[in-house]
């Protein structure tokens, strides 16, 4: 009889942090290579070391710098632990060897540098006073009040996105500051500089993700909580899915914009909507007039200027959430992927589209009316120094961000599942796909156009969740004009200067393809007309009105003798 002792299995590593997340099952690898689950969605993947069992009666804590232990005093709240707990500790030396020390000078460059990202125009920031409480406190972090010292945090990680300091970027060449002509509208490659910050922003991110738990940021409803909250979404985003909702009591157009916004997020990766039409009521106040009402009043307004622009923005993102909520609820969602695409539904939503697209246009005319071509010379700027100028690009942008969010999941969508087994139903299908794509390549050139509304860096890193798909759309033998396929190009280099985008092959991939195309591209073919052609004619006969939603009114019927200004979307007109 054997006397040997049966050989231990290997204790099996600790779950990451993102499968612990969504309760699936882990496989750790050796030598910190990621998980199959984090590499194959191209996320970080980490894992937070768990303190199981009685804590020690001895331990030796490290003595550390008042800029880098803020975190140890005083949380205030019931939820978090004492500032004895050994997760404090571990909340400091976790992410030590990356995280810059959060010095006071340190502090002070983040936020001078988030007054030039849009977060800094969120209507909690200047409720919270949060900028007027750090400077007070001389940028000494550790002095704030909890709830304020990780909303500070959260700011220093966001900001670090657009950072160029020396701790941040590392040793190297590096712009002087954010509205440095001389770097920002050079040639060179800034896809470098992504990769160089990618590690103390990550390092960054998971402090200020870790210190709103532990605090209970998420718990406790507090403006400056709301804050954090929102701030967390938007460090989530850069490399996974957020789930966080923003919070208000005032300021009825923005906090439209926000929503429209979060809701295009979850439009764009087919996410459940978080935002119900309760709280779109709720927060944006009653609902405005219907779409095609909101298109007579703009087309039929008279008077030059921008008066026009600034009444329309509300009941515009209003449809917008309306719109999306539409898609997901009878197109793209979980249950409507569940059963036959429905032709009522695409019908119904093509109309909209094509309703919103020439609201759309008619804005964006006005503000090119109004203020000239975008000027070449486009820095990041201070949004507190914004003009009117600025205010009505700005609101150009959003026109256009708002419309492409909407069309190019929608076309996919009929890309996937347009064929029917009734051939009738599959060529009407088809018919829809083709008007779809010819609203889609007339989208991709009003994007161009956004782009250059304003400057670079600006809505890093949300623009990247738009941009990309459409950069993608780009490359399958769509007809682009040569000048806006250099504009989104050269707009994804230059996210590359926050994102670390060279580190991701398929990104690389495809701006390596979409140089080429520019090397080889000319002017792009006319398109053909669509609503001309004998296919269509012969398909649906225009002496009466062919299709409608019965029941359905207000803009939502497609009759070609009564309302041919609808079709003219179809074109890219």
């Amino acid at each position: 009889m054997s006397t040997e002792e049966p050989q231990k299995k290997p204790k099996k590593p600790p779950a990451c942090d993102s499968c612990k997340a969504r309760r699936v099952l882990c496989h750790p690898q050796p030598n910190s290579q990621p998980c199959p689950r984090c590499a194959e969605k191209n996320t970080t993947c980490t894992t937070t070391p768990v303190v199981r069992g009685r804590p020690r009666r001895r331990v030796t804590r490290p003595q550390l710098s008042p800029s880098t232990s803020f975190l140890e005093s005083g949380r205030g709240s019931s939820w978090a632990a004492s500032s004895s707990s050994s997760d404090s500790t571990a909340l400091v030396v976790d992410y030590a060897v990356n995280c810059p020390s959060l010095s006071p000078e340190f502090v002070a460059h983040c936020f001078d540098c988030f007054e030039f990202m849009p977060q800094v125009g969120h209507p909690l920031v200047k409720r919270t006073m949060i900028r007027d409480a750090v400077e007070v406190a001389s940028f000494n972090l550790h002095l704030l009040h909890p709830q304020s010292r990780v909303l500070a945090l959260c700011i220093v990680a966001v900001a670090s996105l657009a950072s160029f300091h020396e701790c941040v970027l590392g040793p190297g060449p590096r712009p002087e500051s954010l509205a440095d002509p001389e770097f920002f509208l050079s040639n060179r490659d800034l896809r470098v500089f992504g990769r160089r910050r990618a590690a103390v922003y990550r390092a960054l991110r998971a402090k200020a993700i870790k210190a709103a738990w532990q605090i209970g940021a998420m718990l406790e409803t507090t403006e400056e909580n709301a804050l954090t909250c929102y701030l967390v979404d938007i460090l989530d985003q850069s490399d996974s899915c957020g789930m966080t909702r923003k919070y208000t009591e005032s300021d009825e157009v923005r906090w439209m914009g926000l929503l429209m916004s979060d809701i295009l997020f979850s439009t764009a990766q087919r996410m459940p909507m978080l935002i119900t039409q309760h709280d779109q009521l709720l927060l944006s106040g009653p609902e405005p007039v219907p779409l095609d009402s909101l298109l007579a009043s703009v087309e039929s307004s008279k008077k030059p200027g921008l008066q026009v622009l600034w009444t329309s923005m509300k009941p515009y993102t209003f449809h917008v959430v309306c719109l999306a909520r539409q898609l997901s609820e009878t197109i793209n969602g979980e249950y409507a992927r569940l059963k036959p695409l429905s032709e009522a539904a695409v019908i119904k939503f093509l109309s909209s589209l094509t309703l919103l697209h020439s609201v759309a246009a008619l804005l964006l005319a006005r503000v090119d009316a109004s203020l000239g071509p975008a000027p070449h010379y486009r820095m990041p700027m201070r949004y507190e120094d914004g003009t009117v100028e600025t205010t009505a690009r700005a609101c150009g942008y959003a026109v256009v961000t708002g419309l492409v969010s909407l069309v190019l999941p929608f076309y996919r969508e009929l890309e996937l599942r347009g064929d029917g087994a009734d051939p009738r139903v599959c060529e009407r299908m088809r018919l829809f796909r083709v008007q779809t794509r010819e609203i889609a390549v007339g989208c991709l050139h009003e994007l161009a156009r956004a782009l250059r509304y304003l400057p670079p860096l600006h809505y890093t890193p949300l623009i990247w969740r738009i941009l990309y798909p459409w950069a993608e759309f780009c490359v399958q033998n769509t007809p682009v004009d040569a000048a806006d396929l250099e504009t989104i190009v050269n707009e994804l280099k230059r996210m590359g200067y926050s994102l670390d985008i060279i580190s991701a092959p398929q990104a690389t991939e495809l701006i390596e393809r979409l140089d080429a195309c520019l090397g080889t591209s000319t002017q792009s073919q006319p398109v053909p007309d669509l609503m001309n052609s004998t296919e269509f004619a012969e398909l649906f006969p225009l002496g009466e009105s062919w299709i409608g939603v019965p029941g359905e009114h207000n803009g939502m019927m497609l009759d070609v003798t009564l309302d041919p200004f609808r079709f003219n979307g179809f074109t890219g007109a």
